[in-house]
């Protein structure tokens, strides 16, 4: 038992991912009460899951088009000054959007106003916050730091909502947006307290022309960087846009703000079990990334047929812990195939495949949930994504067979030309 967890927490070890794990909890926390602030303020102006996902998708707009651009810039600059500024500027959207609901002048246009802002924001913190882990742990510990970042993550995912519910409740929606504030600070703290000698050196790469498409290039001439994409973009696109079709699902079983949390808190704490559980034996290889994409697809089926809330619960519960676990495997498996010379470029990728698709799935999840209900438009989701994982076993099967041979880890070394 005692060297499970220390297997499962040796990412730990290392002073400078302590420090940047204990601040990215607290930021999460902040950032995910604010997901569930938001989406309540929007409905509680206008009742529409249309608008809902259209600010979603405003919000996620900057992803798809200025990622890309910020994963050169990851390559380019030190990665730590640019969590510094990209943390201070988070926290002036947060304060505005609790500013105007304390003086009673928060309007719909207001709130996509700032979530166009926390969009920018998000989309330069992304590819950096993601790969940072990277130069703070040895190679072998990556993998691992992926697992208990994705668990930092789903903590927050429990705790926020959980949290934004009863402040709702109880203090008013104002209290979750400047709490936000509050822990975009402390995250800056955590990141001043590393020191620079904790931080891998790597070759910060020069300007240089055609960066973006070079990048393209790489993903594409590499099978198994490309079919997570390519999945991943399929399931961003009809599936993975939870700020949209959790509260939507949610508020088919109760209207109350409670009930929205209660939804993210056991997607969250589903997340939070399956990533500890695999954290210690998690392998990043093509047939396990494959095999968690196919019972995403199956599980997410399952919560769109749940009769009664608890049961609801529970397979959101499942499904965060399968949801975390495809995305883990999709983010490790880019990293590790990734020479560390273009990594920003192909988790910028990455990113925008997931988060970069919600100016579409958005508004198409909202509109799907308003006309067909919230089940439906989850079910077709769920079918899309379990075709598009078909797909993939058969398109890497032929184009890489020599690592579809079992679920071990044989990523190659990689050199970047």
């Amino acid at each position: 038992m005692s060297s499970y967890l220390t297997a499962t927490f040796r990412s730990l070890r290392h002073r400078a991912y302590r420090l940047y794990f204990t601040g990215q909890i607290v930021s999460t926390v902040g950032t995910w009460a604010q997901k569930v602030a938001q989406a309540w303020l929007i409905l509680e102006l206008t009742g529409s899951g249309t608008l809902l996902g259209v600010t979603v998708g405003l919000q996620q707009a900057p992803t798809l088009f200025l990622t890309p651009w910020a994963g050169i810039i990851a390559d380019r600059i030190d990665r730590r000054l640019m969590l510094l500024w990209t943390n201070w500027a988070a926290a002036v959207p947060a304060a505005g959007m609790g500013v105007l609901v304390l003086v009673d002048r928060a309007t719909v246009p207001a709130i996509m106003l700032l979530a166009v802002l926390i969009g920018v924001v998000e989309a330069f913190d992304k590819p950096v916050r993601h790969t940072f882990a990277a130069d703070i742990v040895p190679d072998e510990d990556v993998t691992n730091a992926v697992a208990l970042n994705a668990t930092m993550f789903n903590a927050g995912k429990v705790l926020g909502p959980a949290a934004a519910g009863i402040a709702i409740g109880s203090v008013g929606v104002a209290a979750t947006f400047l709490f936000n504030v509050f822990s975009f600070l402390i995250m800056v703290v955590a990141l001043i307290r590393i020191r620079g000698d904790e931080i891998r050196p790597r070759d910060l790469r020069p300007k240089e022309r055609g960066a973006l498409r070079t990048g393209v290039a790489y993903a594409r001439r590499t099978p198994v960087i490309a079919t997570a994409l390519v999945l991943m973009t399929v399931t961003g696109l009809v599936a993975y846009e939870w700020n949209t079709a959790v509260p939507l699902l949610a508020r088919e079983f109760s209207a109350k703000p409670e009930m929205i949390g209660y939804f993210f808190a056991a997607m969250g704490a589903g997340a939070i079990v399956g990533s500890l559980s695999l954290a210690g034996i998690l392998v990043a290889a093509p047939r396990t990334f494959l095999a968690s994409g196919t019972v995403f697809a199956v599980v997410l089926g399952v919560v769109s047929l749940a009769p009664t809330t608890w049961m609801a619960l529970m397979g959101m519960f499942v499904l965060g812990a399968v949801a975390t676990t495809f995305r883990a495997l999709a983010t490790s498996l880019v990293q590790m195939e990734s020479d560390p010379a273009v990594r920003g470029r192909m988790v910028s990728l990455l990113i925008m495949a997931i988060n970069g698709t919600s100016p579409i799935s958005g508004p198409l999840i909202g509109w799907m949930s308003e006309t067909y209900g919230a089940r439906v438009a989850i079910g077709v989701g769920a079918g899309v994504s379990l075709v598009a994982a078909g797909a993939c076993w058969r398109y890497l099967a032929r184009a890489a067979p020599s690592r579809m041979a079992g679920f071990r880890s044989s990523a190659p070394r990689r050199t970047y030309v």
